[in-house]
């Protein structure tokens, strides 16, 4: 049998955005996949092996790849503010609160879409023009100029992001909620000695 050099990815950072977008594609409808053809697609699509060749492979060996892929696929890192794309370094927006309203909608439109996730980063994460220590400036935002070039991004900066935003909208959440809740109990305490003198 002829040897087949593997690739596996040791982490996020390692998988390409696109590749971690196919996954997904691949996998929208799981209950029509058994777990054998699930294999074989993830070493396909993160390890470059065809199916004909996973066929091939010992079953002890496919299972501790997989195994090491799902682990993989599950972490959830905290934000990337920056990284390197080829010779091109890129950085998280620094202050959310000056996005323009144009940049917003983008953002917005394309936050929950795995399938466009590359355009919302290209909003979120742009190529630095100015670095200095922890400092950066970035360039101007033109449209999903840079997309394309970030479906190549590490899927850590895109799951990371999107970490991020959920945690703040849980805090966000909760703020409110405690806020409401002692809102709701100043006016019980107004209200109480209303009752009294009644």
């Amino acid at each position: 049998m002829k040897k087949i050099e593997l690739l596996v990815p040791t982490d996020l950072h390692s998988i390409p955005l696109y590749q971690y977008q196919q996954f997904l594609k691949a996998f929208e409808n799981p209950g029509n996949i058994t777990e054998e053809e699930a294999s074989l697609k993830m070493l396909e699509i993160f390890c470059g092996v065809t199916q004909k060749e996973g066929l091939k492979f010992k079953m002890s060996d496919v299972y501790i790849i997989v195994d090491k892929l799902n682990k993989i696929l599950v972490s959830k890192p905290s934000l990337i503010t920056k990284f390197t794309l080829g010779d091109q370094k890129f950085g998280f927006v620094p202050e959310l609160s000056d996005l323009s309203f144009g940049e917003y909608i983008d953002a917005e439109n394309n936050l929950g879409d795995w399938d466009n996730m590359h355009k919302a980063m290209s909003v979120l994460y742009r190529p630095i023009k100015d670095e200095f220590k922890d400092k950066y400036t970035l360039k101007e935002y033109d449209g999903v100029h840079y997309a394309e070039i970030l479906k190549n991004m590490p899927t850590s900066v895109a799951v990371s992001c999107l970490v991020f935003f959920y945690a703040l909208e849980t805090e966000l959440l909760n703020h409110t909620l405690n806020c409401s809740l002692e809102t709701i109990m100043k006016k019980n305490q107004i209200l109480e000695p209303k009752k009294i003198l009644d």
